[in-house]
């Protein structure tokens, strides 16, 4: 199947420089056309998520018209291969060592993959060259690994997978208005004006047959803002749909974000993240395992753990790089990179329950703490959002504590509340997707920390809509 999508254009990289999210595509001219619906006219866009957990795709199908008239009509998701899984570490391990510099991580990137294996599994020599030949073997390439070729590889992946959904919703590429690609995030410092989410746009809608909108974070970094969360706008659309306000949103992925929303004007809005979410339990049970488990799945070992106070103490001093001393007490809105989080020595200190019982503990309380920083009532129904909610120690240490702040609240899962929990972050960037082509705002002053409401994205359009 994948070797009917390989483009049948030349695939070279395009380097946008440090300041700029994403990249490797063919050099283009990109013309700026009209949106041709009116406002009120519902929209077929399909949204593309990769995580920071690195697990596989999620897509979501929508009708939307970019502001609340929102239908969820479909979704598909494919997991990576494990291969696939360690190839997109090493990239992200390459370009966070040459600190965001795309060109030098490129040219470099044998000595990164190298270094990683060794470092990472402890590899000699020999095992090292199998290793290397196992994932070439499963790029379907026997010349060296590169950069290039591990993102050229991930669109062709995104692509799959919106095939799929289409064959899944009977419906044909000419039928769909736009994608929302979001891209894999391997490297998010907005204080340094860097964000990099890779994966090429014009490849995915030459692969398609689809208009793309992608690079959704760039504009508002470089004016400023922290290119992050942008989810709080959709939340906002879907609790104005569904009559929720007020109302509380907490996504838990890698990172933990919180959406506060009183009213139905972007002034109603207040978004920002809170600190890890399970992030840091992932990077901690992968060390601990030796790279066995991915995760304390289902809390197994957390239920069996038990907080240590001293040390939930301590990683509010130093579980955040010192780069964002001041990060827990700081006003929002304001956004943390996964590469922001320390997993501290003194855990090591810790029985693998007590360490998770203690991490886990951490997430719920930096959610619940950072209600103290708000100027604005905090609404009693929340919704929970994001693959972290699965575990159920992180849930049960936020209801606890939520309770013990708030008194008498509502709390339920994405699912629970009529939302599709799996297919959110997809639907996202669909629907951002949209009001990208209306030139309508994506960001907003009280969610990123933008100058101004902003709109955002890159345009890519198929061959036979390109002029």
């Amino acid at each position: 199947m994948r070797a009917r999508l390989e483009p049948t254009a030349e695939w070279i990289p395009a380097y946008t420089g440090m300041t700029v999210v994403a990249l490797y595509a063919k050099p283009t001219n990109y013309a700026i056309f009209p949106f041709p619906t009116p406002k009120d006219t519902p929209m077929l866009s399909i949204g593309l998520m990769s995580g920071t957990s690195m697990d596989g795709i999620d897509a979501g199908l929508i009708n939307t018209d970019g502001y609340y008239h929102i239908d969820d009509l479909s979704t598909q998701s494919l997991s990576y291969a494990p291969e696939f899984k360690l190839l997109l570490k090493i990239a992200e391990y390459a370009v966070r060592t040459e600190s965001g510099n795309l060109e030098k991580a490129s040219s470099t990137f044998s000595q990164h993959l190298q270094q990683y294996l060794k470092n990472e599994y402890g590899f000699n020599d020999a095992e090292l060259e199998k290793q290397l030949l196992k994932l070439q073997k499963y790029l379907n390439h026997d010349q060296p690994i590169t950069l290039e070729k591990i993102i050229h590889h991930s669109t062709a992946l995104h692509a799959e997978l919106v095939l799929t959904l289409l064959n899944k919703a009977q419906l044909k590429p000419q039928q769909i208005d736009v994608i929302g690609y979001h891209g894999q995030t391997l490297l998010h410092r907005p204080h340094d004006k860097i964000t990099i989410q890779v994966g090429d746009g014009n490849l995915l809608a030459q692969m398609t047959g689809i208009t793309v909108v992608n690079d959704f974070r760039r504009r508002d970094v470089l004016a400023g803002g922290h290119g992050a969360p942008l989810a709080p706008l959709y939340h906002q659309a879907l609790a104005i749909r569904d009559k929720k306000i007020p109302l509380a949103v907490v996504n838990c992925g890698g990172i933990a974000n919180l959406t506060v929303i009183s009213g139905d004007h972007f002034n109603d809005i207040l978004g920002f993240d809170t600190g890890p979410g399970n992030g840091l339990i992932d990077r901690y049970i992968k060390k601990r395992t030796q790279g066995r488990e991915h995760m304390d799945s289902n809390g197994q070992y957390g239920k069996k753990g038990k907080i240590d106070e001293a040390i939930l103490k301590q990683l509010y001093n130093t579980a955040v790089t010192p780069k964002l001393p001041d990060f827990f007490t700081q006003k929002p809105p304001k956004s943390l990179d996964i590469g922001d989080l320390i997993l501290i020595p003194e855990l090591d200190s810790l029985s693998i329950e007590d360490t998770c019982a203690t991490l886990e503990a951490f997430t719920a309380d930096t959610i619940v703490n950072a209600l103290d920083l708000l100027d604005t009532p905090i609404p009693t129904h929340w919704i929970l959002a994001g693959g972290g909610w699965h575990n159920p120690v992180i849930r049960r240490e936020l209801e606890t504590r939520l309770q013990k702040k708030l008194g008498e609240i509502q709390i339920l899962t994405a699912d629970e509340a009529g939302w599709n929990n799996q297919a959110l972050e997809a639907q996202i960037f669909a629907y951002l997707a949209v009001r990208s082509r209306l030139n309508l705002p994506i960001s907003f002053p009280n969610t990123t920390f933008v100058p101004e409401p902003m709109t955002g994205g890159q345009t890519h359009f198929p061959p036979q809509l390109a002029i």
